[in-house]
């Protein structure tokens, strides 16, 4: 009897323990706010694709599920891609006729070489950055790859609104980047169950989506 006492007792025990400890660990804080961008002199109305992450967040991040940029109709679906450093993306070819898949951006240089419909080649997303992805056959085909170190980013609405939760506690850059502009930044620091406001301002600047082959040779007149 005294020896089933005591086991009870330990059991509560760890219980009250488990319970302290849970309620005693720090609260993820929440990061939002607006970004406003400039075009031209003016304030732009429509806000919206414009990515919001922060650098520097402590641990791991989760295993993401492999991300698809398809290729079809001489286009590559979608254009932009927001994956977390060491997610794999698959390119599969829906068209029928041959693509060869490339980049020669630094942070994933690759040649996914001649392929045709139904089949698939893939990238693992090994370093953070800008990745540019074409085809060695069809200029108009553009795509971007954001490579981010962490699961910690959004991507605004209409107005440039935005929220990131869960964040842990800490001071961290946080950055807001147009594909088609420039990119801002600035610093935030999260407290444990509350939120911080941050009001970004980023400027839209006309690129040229203009390239070679992957050897650097112009593209001819291959239809």
């Amino acid at each position: 009897m005294r020896n089933q006492l005591v086991r009870v007792w330990l059991t509560v025990a760890a219980v009250v323990m488990f319970s302290d400890i849970a309620q005693s660990a720090p609260k993820g804080g929440t990061v939002k706010g607006a970004v406003t961008v400039a075009s031209k002199g003016t304030a732009k109305k429509d806000r919206s694709g414009i990515v919001v992450y922060l650098e520097g967040v402590p641990g791991d991040p989760p295993k993401q599920k492999n991300a698809t940029i398809k290729q079809r109709e001489k286009q590559f679906e979608p254009q932009l891609s927001i994956v977390v450093k060491g997610t794999t993306v698959d390119f599969p070819n829906e068209d029928k006729i041959f693509h060869n898949v490339f980049s020669v951006s630094r942070p994933a240089r690759f040649d996914l070489g001649l392929y045709k419909q139904g089949s698939m080649k893939s990238v693992e997303m090994k370093r953070t950055g800008t990745v540019d992805v074409y085809c060695n056959i069809h200029p108009d085909m553009v795509a971007r790859v954001k490579v981010l170190e962490n699961a910690f980013y959004t991507i605004t609405d209409k107005t440039g609104t935005f929220s990131i939760e869960g964040v842990p506690p800490g001071e961290y850059p946080i950055v807001a980047w147009l594909p088609s502009g420039d990119e801002a930044r600035g610093t935030v620091v999260v407290k444990p169950g509350t939120a911080v406001e941050v009001k970004l301002e980023i400027s839209e600047v006309a690129r040229s989506t203009a390239h070679t082959r992957k050897d650097g040779t112009p593209y001819g007149r291959y239809k």
